[in-house]
């Protein structure tokens, strides 16, 4: 090895010693700085000369002092953070093994490991023997597959003759649901006016009244219902749709139905919390990832389906460059969109291996047990006022004070979180709940304490007084 490299090869290994055995909370989360600030500190433009060893590990350096730390207890801003060590493992060694997961040829080991971890994921859902799956980039990706999925079963021109031929669409989806869904009717052709958002009620529940009057309509209008997509975990309140009420609505008008299950999927490990998906066995489809609620690395998104042979049917071509078997069971990438692709299911495996059922669900119950109790202090504090009791790790509540005017409570919630967002010791969101803006806090470290959550609430509490006065 080059003697340079060697350097920061040792810098990283110690770093990573470091980042694993240290306590994380006293680590600063973010530094407040501009990209003004950034250019001027760290040489980020490219050019004809080399850096040495000890220039290199001093951009490294820069590079991790300026980035915000994920891995705090205190990171609440996304639905990802507060990593599993074996996952770090594993995707140390996915790197260092640099392969991809098309072929059987060139990933043995990983593809069988892909299809174990795809068929327990599926015994969880439809139960032992159903199901079949693929690990995709990541949850929007996974939902952009249920959406071609659902096109061919509906659409049986569509895949050579395109969408020319057919009439209009309508995919169904409460006006919670995530993003995703709206770059993937554009992504995919059907258009934008093809997404029929419904109503959601006041529990972040989509409105099945509505949702069925959408659907009449939608046929008086002559278009084709093709989805319908109900979610298992909302982005913004980590809030359950009725599933079981879903699959009947779906069932009843020849919907293809897909649950978008990417943040509350996990909860099918603990017996006690996967009530809340009762009806997910219905689905056609399901997204599911774990860089959210179980802490594997960004990313480890899985694509299932109820049926086994839709994916291969769908995505399945010929290159005899690189598949030389038809209908080979363990060439993975026939039945994935993408090409290259990590086989970031070890990383899942290998977790699941080190704690097994037992430990997967304990994690999970430790973070609602968490949620239950910020919630719990919420109700008791009169300056907060919680949206809703927790269905999974994430929390919404605003600052109320002794403030009457709803325009006023919404502007002094965003100055509350902009202004600790700033300070860099906390990092939540907001975002908007019944017309009213919320505070968002998504729990994903099952060792955070009691005093931990006090002090989090202290600090809002004492800023939104601050702030009013």
């Amino acid at each position: 090895m080059d003697a340079q490299i060697e350097q920061i090869v040792h810098y990283v290994l110690a770093y990573i010693e470091k980042s694993l055995l240290e306590n994380p909370q006293k680590t600063r989360l973010r530094k407040n700085t501009t990209p003004d600030t950034l250019f001027s500190e760290i040489p980020i433009s490219l050019s004809n000369n080399r850096v040495d060893s000890v220039e290199l590990i001093k951009l490294i350096e820069k590079v991790i002092d300026n980035s915000v730390h994920t891995n705090h207890p205190f990171f609440m801003n996304q639905m990802f953070g507060k990593t599993q060590p074996l996952s770090f493992i594993a995707d140390l060694l996915i790197s260092l093994l640099n392969t991809s997961m098309y072929t059987y040829e060139v990933a043995p080991v990983f593809s069988l490991i892909e299809k174990e971890v795809v068929t327990q994921l599926g015994a969880k859902i439809w139960g032992v023997g159903k199901g079949d799956g693929v690990f995709t980039a990541g949850g929007s990706m996974s939902n952009m597959n249920a959406l071609f999925l659902a096109r061919q079963h509906h659409l049986k021109q569509a895949k050579q003759l395109g969408l020319c031929y057919e009439k209009p669409i309508a995919i169904f989806v409460s006006e919670q649901a995530h993003y995703s869904f709206t770059k993937g009717v554009n992504f995919l052709g059907f258009g934008l006016n093809s997404l029929i958002k419904i109503p959601s009620k006041t529990n972040a529940q989509i409105d099945t009244d509505a949702l069925q009057k959408a659907i009449d309509l939608s046929k008086q209008q002559g278009r084709i219902p093709m989805m319908l997509i109900g979610i298992a975990g909302t982005t913004i309140s980590g809030s359950f749709d009725d599933l079981e009420q879903l699959a009947k609505i779906a069932q009843d008008n020849k919907l293809w139905f897909h649950v978008d299950a990417a943040y509350g999927g996990s909860l099918l490990f603990s017996k006690k919390h996967a009530k809340k998906l009762r009806g997910i066995d219905k689905a056609n489809s399901v997204t599911w990832n774990f860089h959210k609620v179980m802490g594997m690395n960004l990313s480890t998104s899985s694509f299932l389906t109820q049926e086994k042979g839709l994916l291969n049917q769908a995505f399945n071509v010929k290159a005899g460059y690189l598949f030389h078997e038809d209908n080979f069971d363990y060439d993975l990438g026939q039945k994935s969109l993408q090409g290259g692709r990590r086989p970031d299911a070890f990383k899942l495996w290998l977790t699941w291996k080190y704690k097994g059922d037992t430990g997967l669900s304990t994690h999970v119950e430790k973070l609602c047990v968490a949620a239950e109790n910020m919630a719990a202090s919420i109700l008791s504090n009169t300056k907060l006022e919680l949206f809703m009791p927790p269905q999974s790790s994430i929390v919404c509540f605003r600052y109320k004070g002794d403030i009457k005017d709803e325009g006023q409570i919404d502007t002094i919630n965003k100055k509350i979180r902009n202004t600790i967002f700033e300070q860099g010791e906390l990092l939540f969101n907001y975002s908007v709940l019944n017309d009213s803006i919320y505070l968002r806090c998504v729990i994903l470290d099952p060792e955070i304490s009691a005093s931990q959550l006090h002090y989090i609430l202290d600090k809002i509490v004492t800023m939104g007084d601050k702030l009013t006065s």
